[in-house]
């Protein structure tokens, strides 16, 4: 009897097969700009132990139907089995197996993924191949016309086909050589895209920025940028631009014996910044180095650039000396490039205390050995997106926030030396008046012609104090000004998170009127449902009196003024929890309990101070989804000298570590739930503005929750 097939005898196989579209998704969607192709090209040189690469581009601008890009290194060079088995095999492992190139030069492989290759298809339809290696006496040339494959893609959609990838063939031929010669030569034709002076000039800088200015490369690797359309593009070396003009710079480093991670602290006392330690984090140890422009050295930076602001371009990060991404892409317009980590994410144009890309230049150094969870994206564009990179990204922004707080520091420190100038001025004229006036006295006694002159004298010293007088009265305005267009900018930032908030209650309170007001139109009037029509007329009423509170609480936002009134903290409190989010906390079932012990009137924008409550409330609604006897509390009272309160909530609490940096804009570990980090900001700075301080403390409500203390000073002077 035959003996019956198992089920596992009974598969057949199958395998994959590459289609000629997708060349196109590798190379010309993959691979985003031109700039990133250069680099592509340009880093595979470095792979290939080269010190000399040449990119040239001939006829770009007289004759461009002829124009080609030639990328040329004097580096190993491929054989035919490496051309064969290597380079014309999608992502290859040779790099990963292998970590660095061979002795002397022991370079960490840049180009791992195996697909800049494709990044010819980014600049042009058709690409030569010229190697050679060392002793060997024949140069290895490949045609490869990426518009055959573009037709062959045509021909199969046209006709209903799959055309495999590995179905065309690519032409070779061998070219006589001297044994000594080697390298690569990659000659791009059929060029896809024009080139100019403008775009030479950027590719320079770019490829400037390939090698960390602090990593010293040898054996040595040079680039050369040739453009004979072009007078200033001569055999001209791509040198780093050295970082001038920066007004502060730091530094941090590590320490793998203690595993000591140094950070940035800004010192208040000091006016300075300076280095703590703390525990190496999930990404590995870094160095940094970063140079700050405030404005007197971005201005002086701009008369040497002519302006252009992209030149200070934020932080890039390499990885053992080679850039990992090109962070500044090809493009001027500002609006239009990757923000991949987060730091302008964090501003609006430049306002208030937090410093932007257009503000500092930072060079972050990792190593393969000693970050392996910092991985590129296959785009070169970004990093995989893992728990270790967004640690860092978030280490970045702490780095940062420091030097917000300098920023911040030395404004307020220039505010108040105008201030004291003006004041010193204006006290200096009146001295020199005075002491004018008692030689006027004496002078005019024995020369009485001479009072036609004291008198214009007095009358320019008149002048002079006018103008002193109404300068700083003008300071005073000017700085009043300015806070009420922060105030209003947070405040329309905090309304959106409000709004999302309270439109729950608001949809509820609409449901039921509806439904009301149809019972009475369907049933009135019947003298029996009148017990009903009471009642209902009743609750309408109530579901009125609490649309109007949260109707009046989101006008508030409207008004533009920042008057100060006297107000019950207490009352405030009992309002916002009691009565305006009564509906709210019903509908997500939250128990609210107020404990304000003693009164405190204070003097202040009472709408900006209720900003204060209505964020901590958002947060907490937040916090409390998912969680059994949702509970949130809020007590205070008085002491010596400051009024103390504390906010809870028993949900899900705060990340050990995240105490100081939940304060932060744009700092959020919510925002699957629609959380954009903002309302801890205006918490912390509208305390700051009342001269008290706010923190995160040991909840109050166990076993899992946070809790907020807050004090106002009695003297906010």
């Amino acid at each position: 009897m035959a003996k019956s097939k198992t089920e596992e005898d009974s598969y057949d196989s199958l395998r994959w097969r590459f289609d000629v579209n997708t060349f196109r998704l590798l190379g010309r969607e993959l691979i985003t700009d031109r700039i990133t192709a250069v680099f592509e090209l340009v880093k595979n040189c470095y792979d290939a132990n080269s010190t000399y690469v040449n990119v040239e581009f001939q006829n770009i601008k007289t004759n461009f139907k002829e124009a080609k890009i030639i990328i040329s290194d004097n580096g190993i060079g491929m054989s035919f089995e490496d051309i064969r088995d290597k380079w014309m095999v999608v992502g290859t492992n040779n790099k990963r197996v292998t970590l660095f190139t061979e002795p002397p030069f022991n370079r960490k492989f840049v180009g791992e993924k195996g697909i800049g290759r494709f990044a010819v298809d980014k600049l042009g339809e058709r690409v030569l191949i010229r190697t050679k290696q060392i002793g060997s006496n024949k140069w290895l040339k490949i045609n490869i016309n990426w518009d055959e494959y573009e037709n062959k893609s045509l021909v199969s959609k046209g006709n209903n086909q799959l055309s495999l990838f590995t179905e065309i063939d690519n032409k070779y031929e061998w070219e006589i050589g001297e044994p000594d010669e080697h390298g690569t030569q990659i000659i791009i034709s059929k060029i896809s895209d024009s080139w100019d002076e403008k775009d030479l000039n950027w590719l320079y800088r770019e490829l400037g920025k390939l090698v960390s200015p602090f990593y010293k490369i040898f054996p040595k690797f040079d680039i050369y940028l040739n453009a004979l359309d072009f007078e200033n593009f001569t055999n001209k070396q791509v040198i780093p631009e050295p970082t001038r003009f920066y007004s502060h710079h730091a530094e941090i480093g590590y320490d793998l014996v203690t595993n000591k991670q140094e950070t940035l602290k800004f010192d208040k006392e000091s006016g300075s910044l300076i280095l703590e330690k703390v525990e190496i984090k999930s990404f590995g140890p870094i160095h940094l180095k970063m140079f700050y422009f405030n404005e007197s050295a971005k201005r002086q930076y701009g008369k040497v650039y002519k302006n252009d602001e992209t030149r200070i371009d934020g932080i890039k990060i390499y990885r053992d000396g080679i850039i990992t991404t090109p962070f500044a892409e090809s493009t001027a317009t500002i609006s239009k490039r990757r923000d991949i980590l987060g730091i302008d994410k964090r501003r609006w144009q430049g306002t208030f205390d937090k410093v932007g890309t257009r503000e500092i230049i930072g060079i972050l150094d990792i190593k393969q050995s000693e970050n392996p969870k910092i991985i590129d994206a296959t785009n070169r564009q970004d990093f995989l997106d893992n728990q270790e990179y967004r640690d860092l990204k978030d280490f970045i922004i702490l780095q940062l926030d420091a030097w917000g707080e300098l920023k911040m520091y030395e404004r307020e420190s220039k505010r108040t030396l105008v201030e004291i100038k003006l004041l010193k001025a204006g006290k200096e004229v009146k001295y020199f008046s005075t002491e004018l006036a008692k030689i006027e006295n004496d002078l005019v006694k024995n020369k009485p012609d001479l009072k036609g002159v004291f008198d214009n004298i007095n009358a320019q010293i008149n002048e002079l104090n006018t103008v002193i007088s109404e300068s700083i009265s003008e300071q005073k305005k000017f700085q009043t000004e300015v806070t009420r267009k922060e105030n209003i900018y947070l405040s329309l930032m905090s309304l959106q998170d409000y709004a999302s908030n309270i439109s729950h209650a608001i949809r509820t309170s609409l449901g039921k009127i509806k439904r009301m007001a149809e019972f009475f139109k369907i049933n009135f009037p019947n003298a029996k449902y009148d017990v009903f029509f009471k009642q209902y007329a009743n609750l309408i009423y109530d579901e009125m009196a609490v649309l109007l509170k949260v109707t009046d609480f989101m006008l508030s936002y409207a008004s533009s003024d920042i008057d100060f009134e006297d107000f019950s903290i207490k009352e405030l409190i009992e309002e916002l929890l009691l009565e305006n989010y009564s509906q709210t906390f019903k509908s997500e079932k939250i128990n609210v309990i107020v404990e304000i012990k003693d009164d405190f009137i204070i003097n202040a924008n009472k709408k900006f101070f209720e900003d204060i409550f209505q964020n901590l409330i958002a947060n907490s609604i937040k916090a409390l989804q998912g969680i059994n006897n949702k509970t949130i509390k809020c007590s205070g009272f008085l002491d010596d000298n400051n009024f103390t309160l504390y906010f809870s909530d028993n949900g899900n609490g705060v990340n050990k570590g995240d105490e100081k940096w939940i304060f932060g804009l744009y700092n959020t570990r919510t925002a699957e739930a629609g959380g954009a980090g903002i309302g801890l900001y205006i918490v912390e700075k509208r305390i700051e503005a009342l001269r008290g301080t706010v923190e995160l403390v040991e909840n109050e409500i166990k076993p899992k929750g946070a809790t907020f203390k807050i004090k106002l000073p009695f003297n906010k002077t």
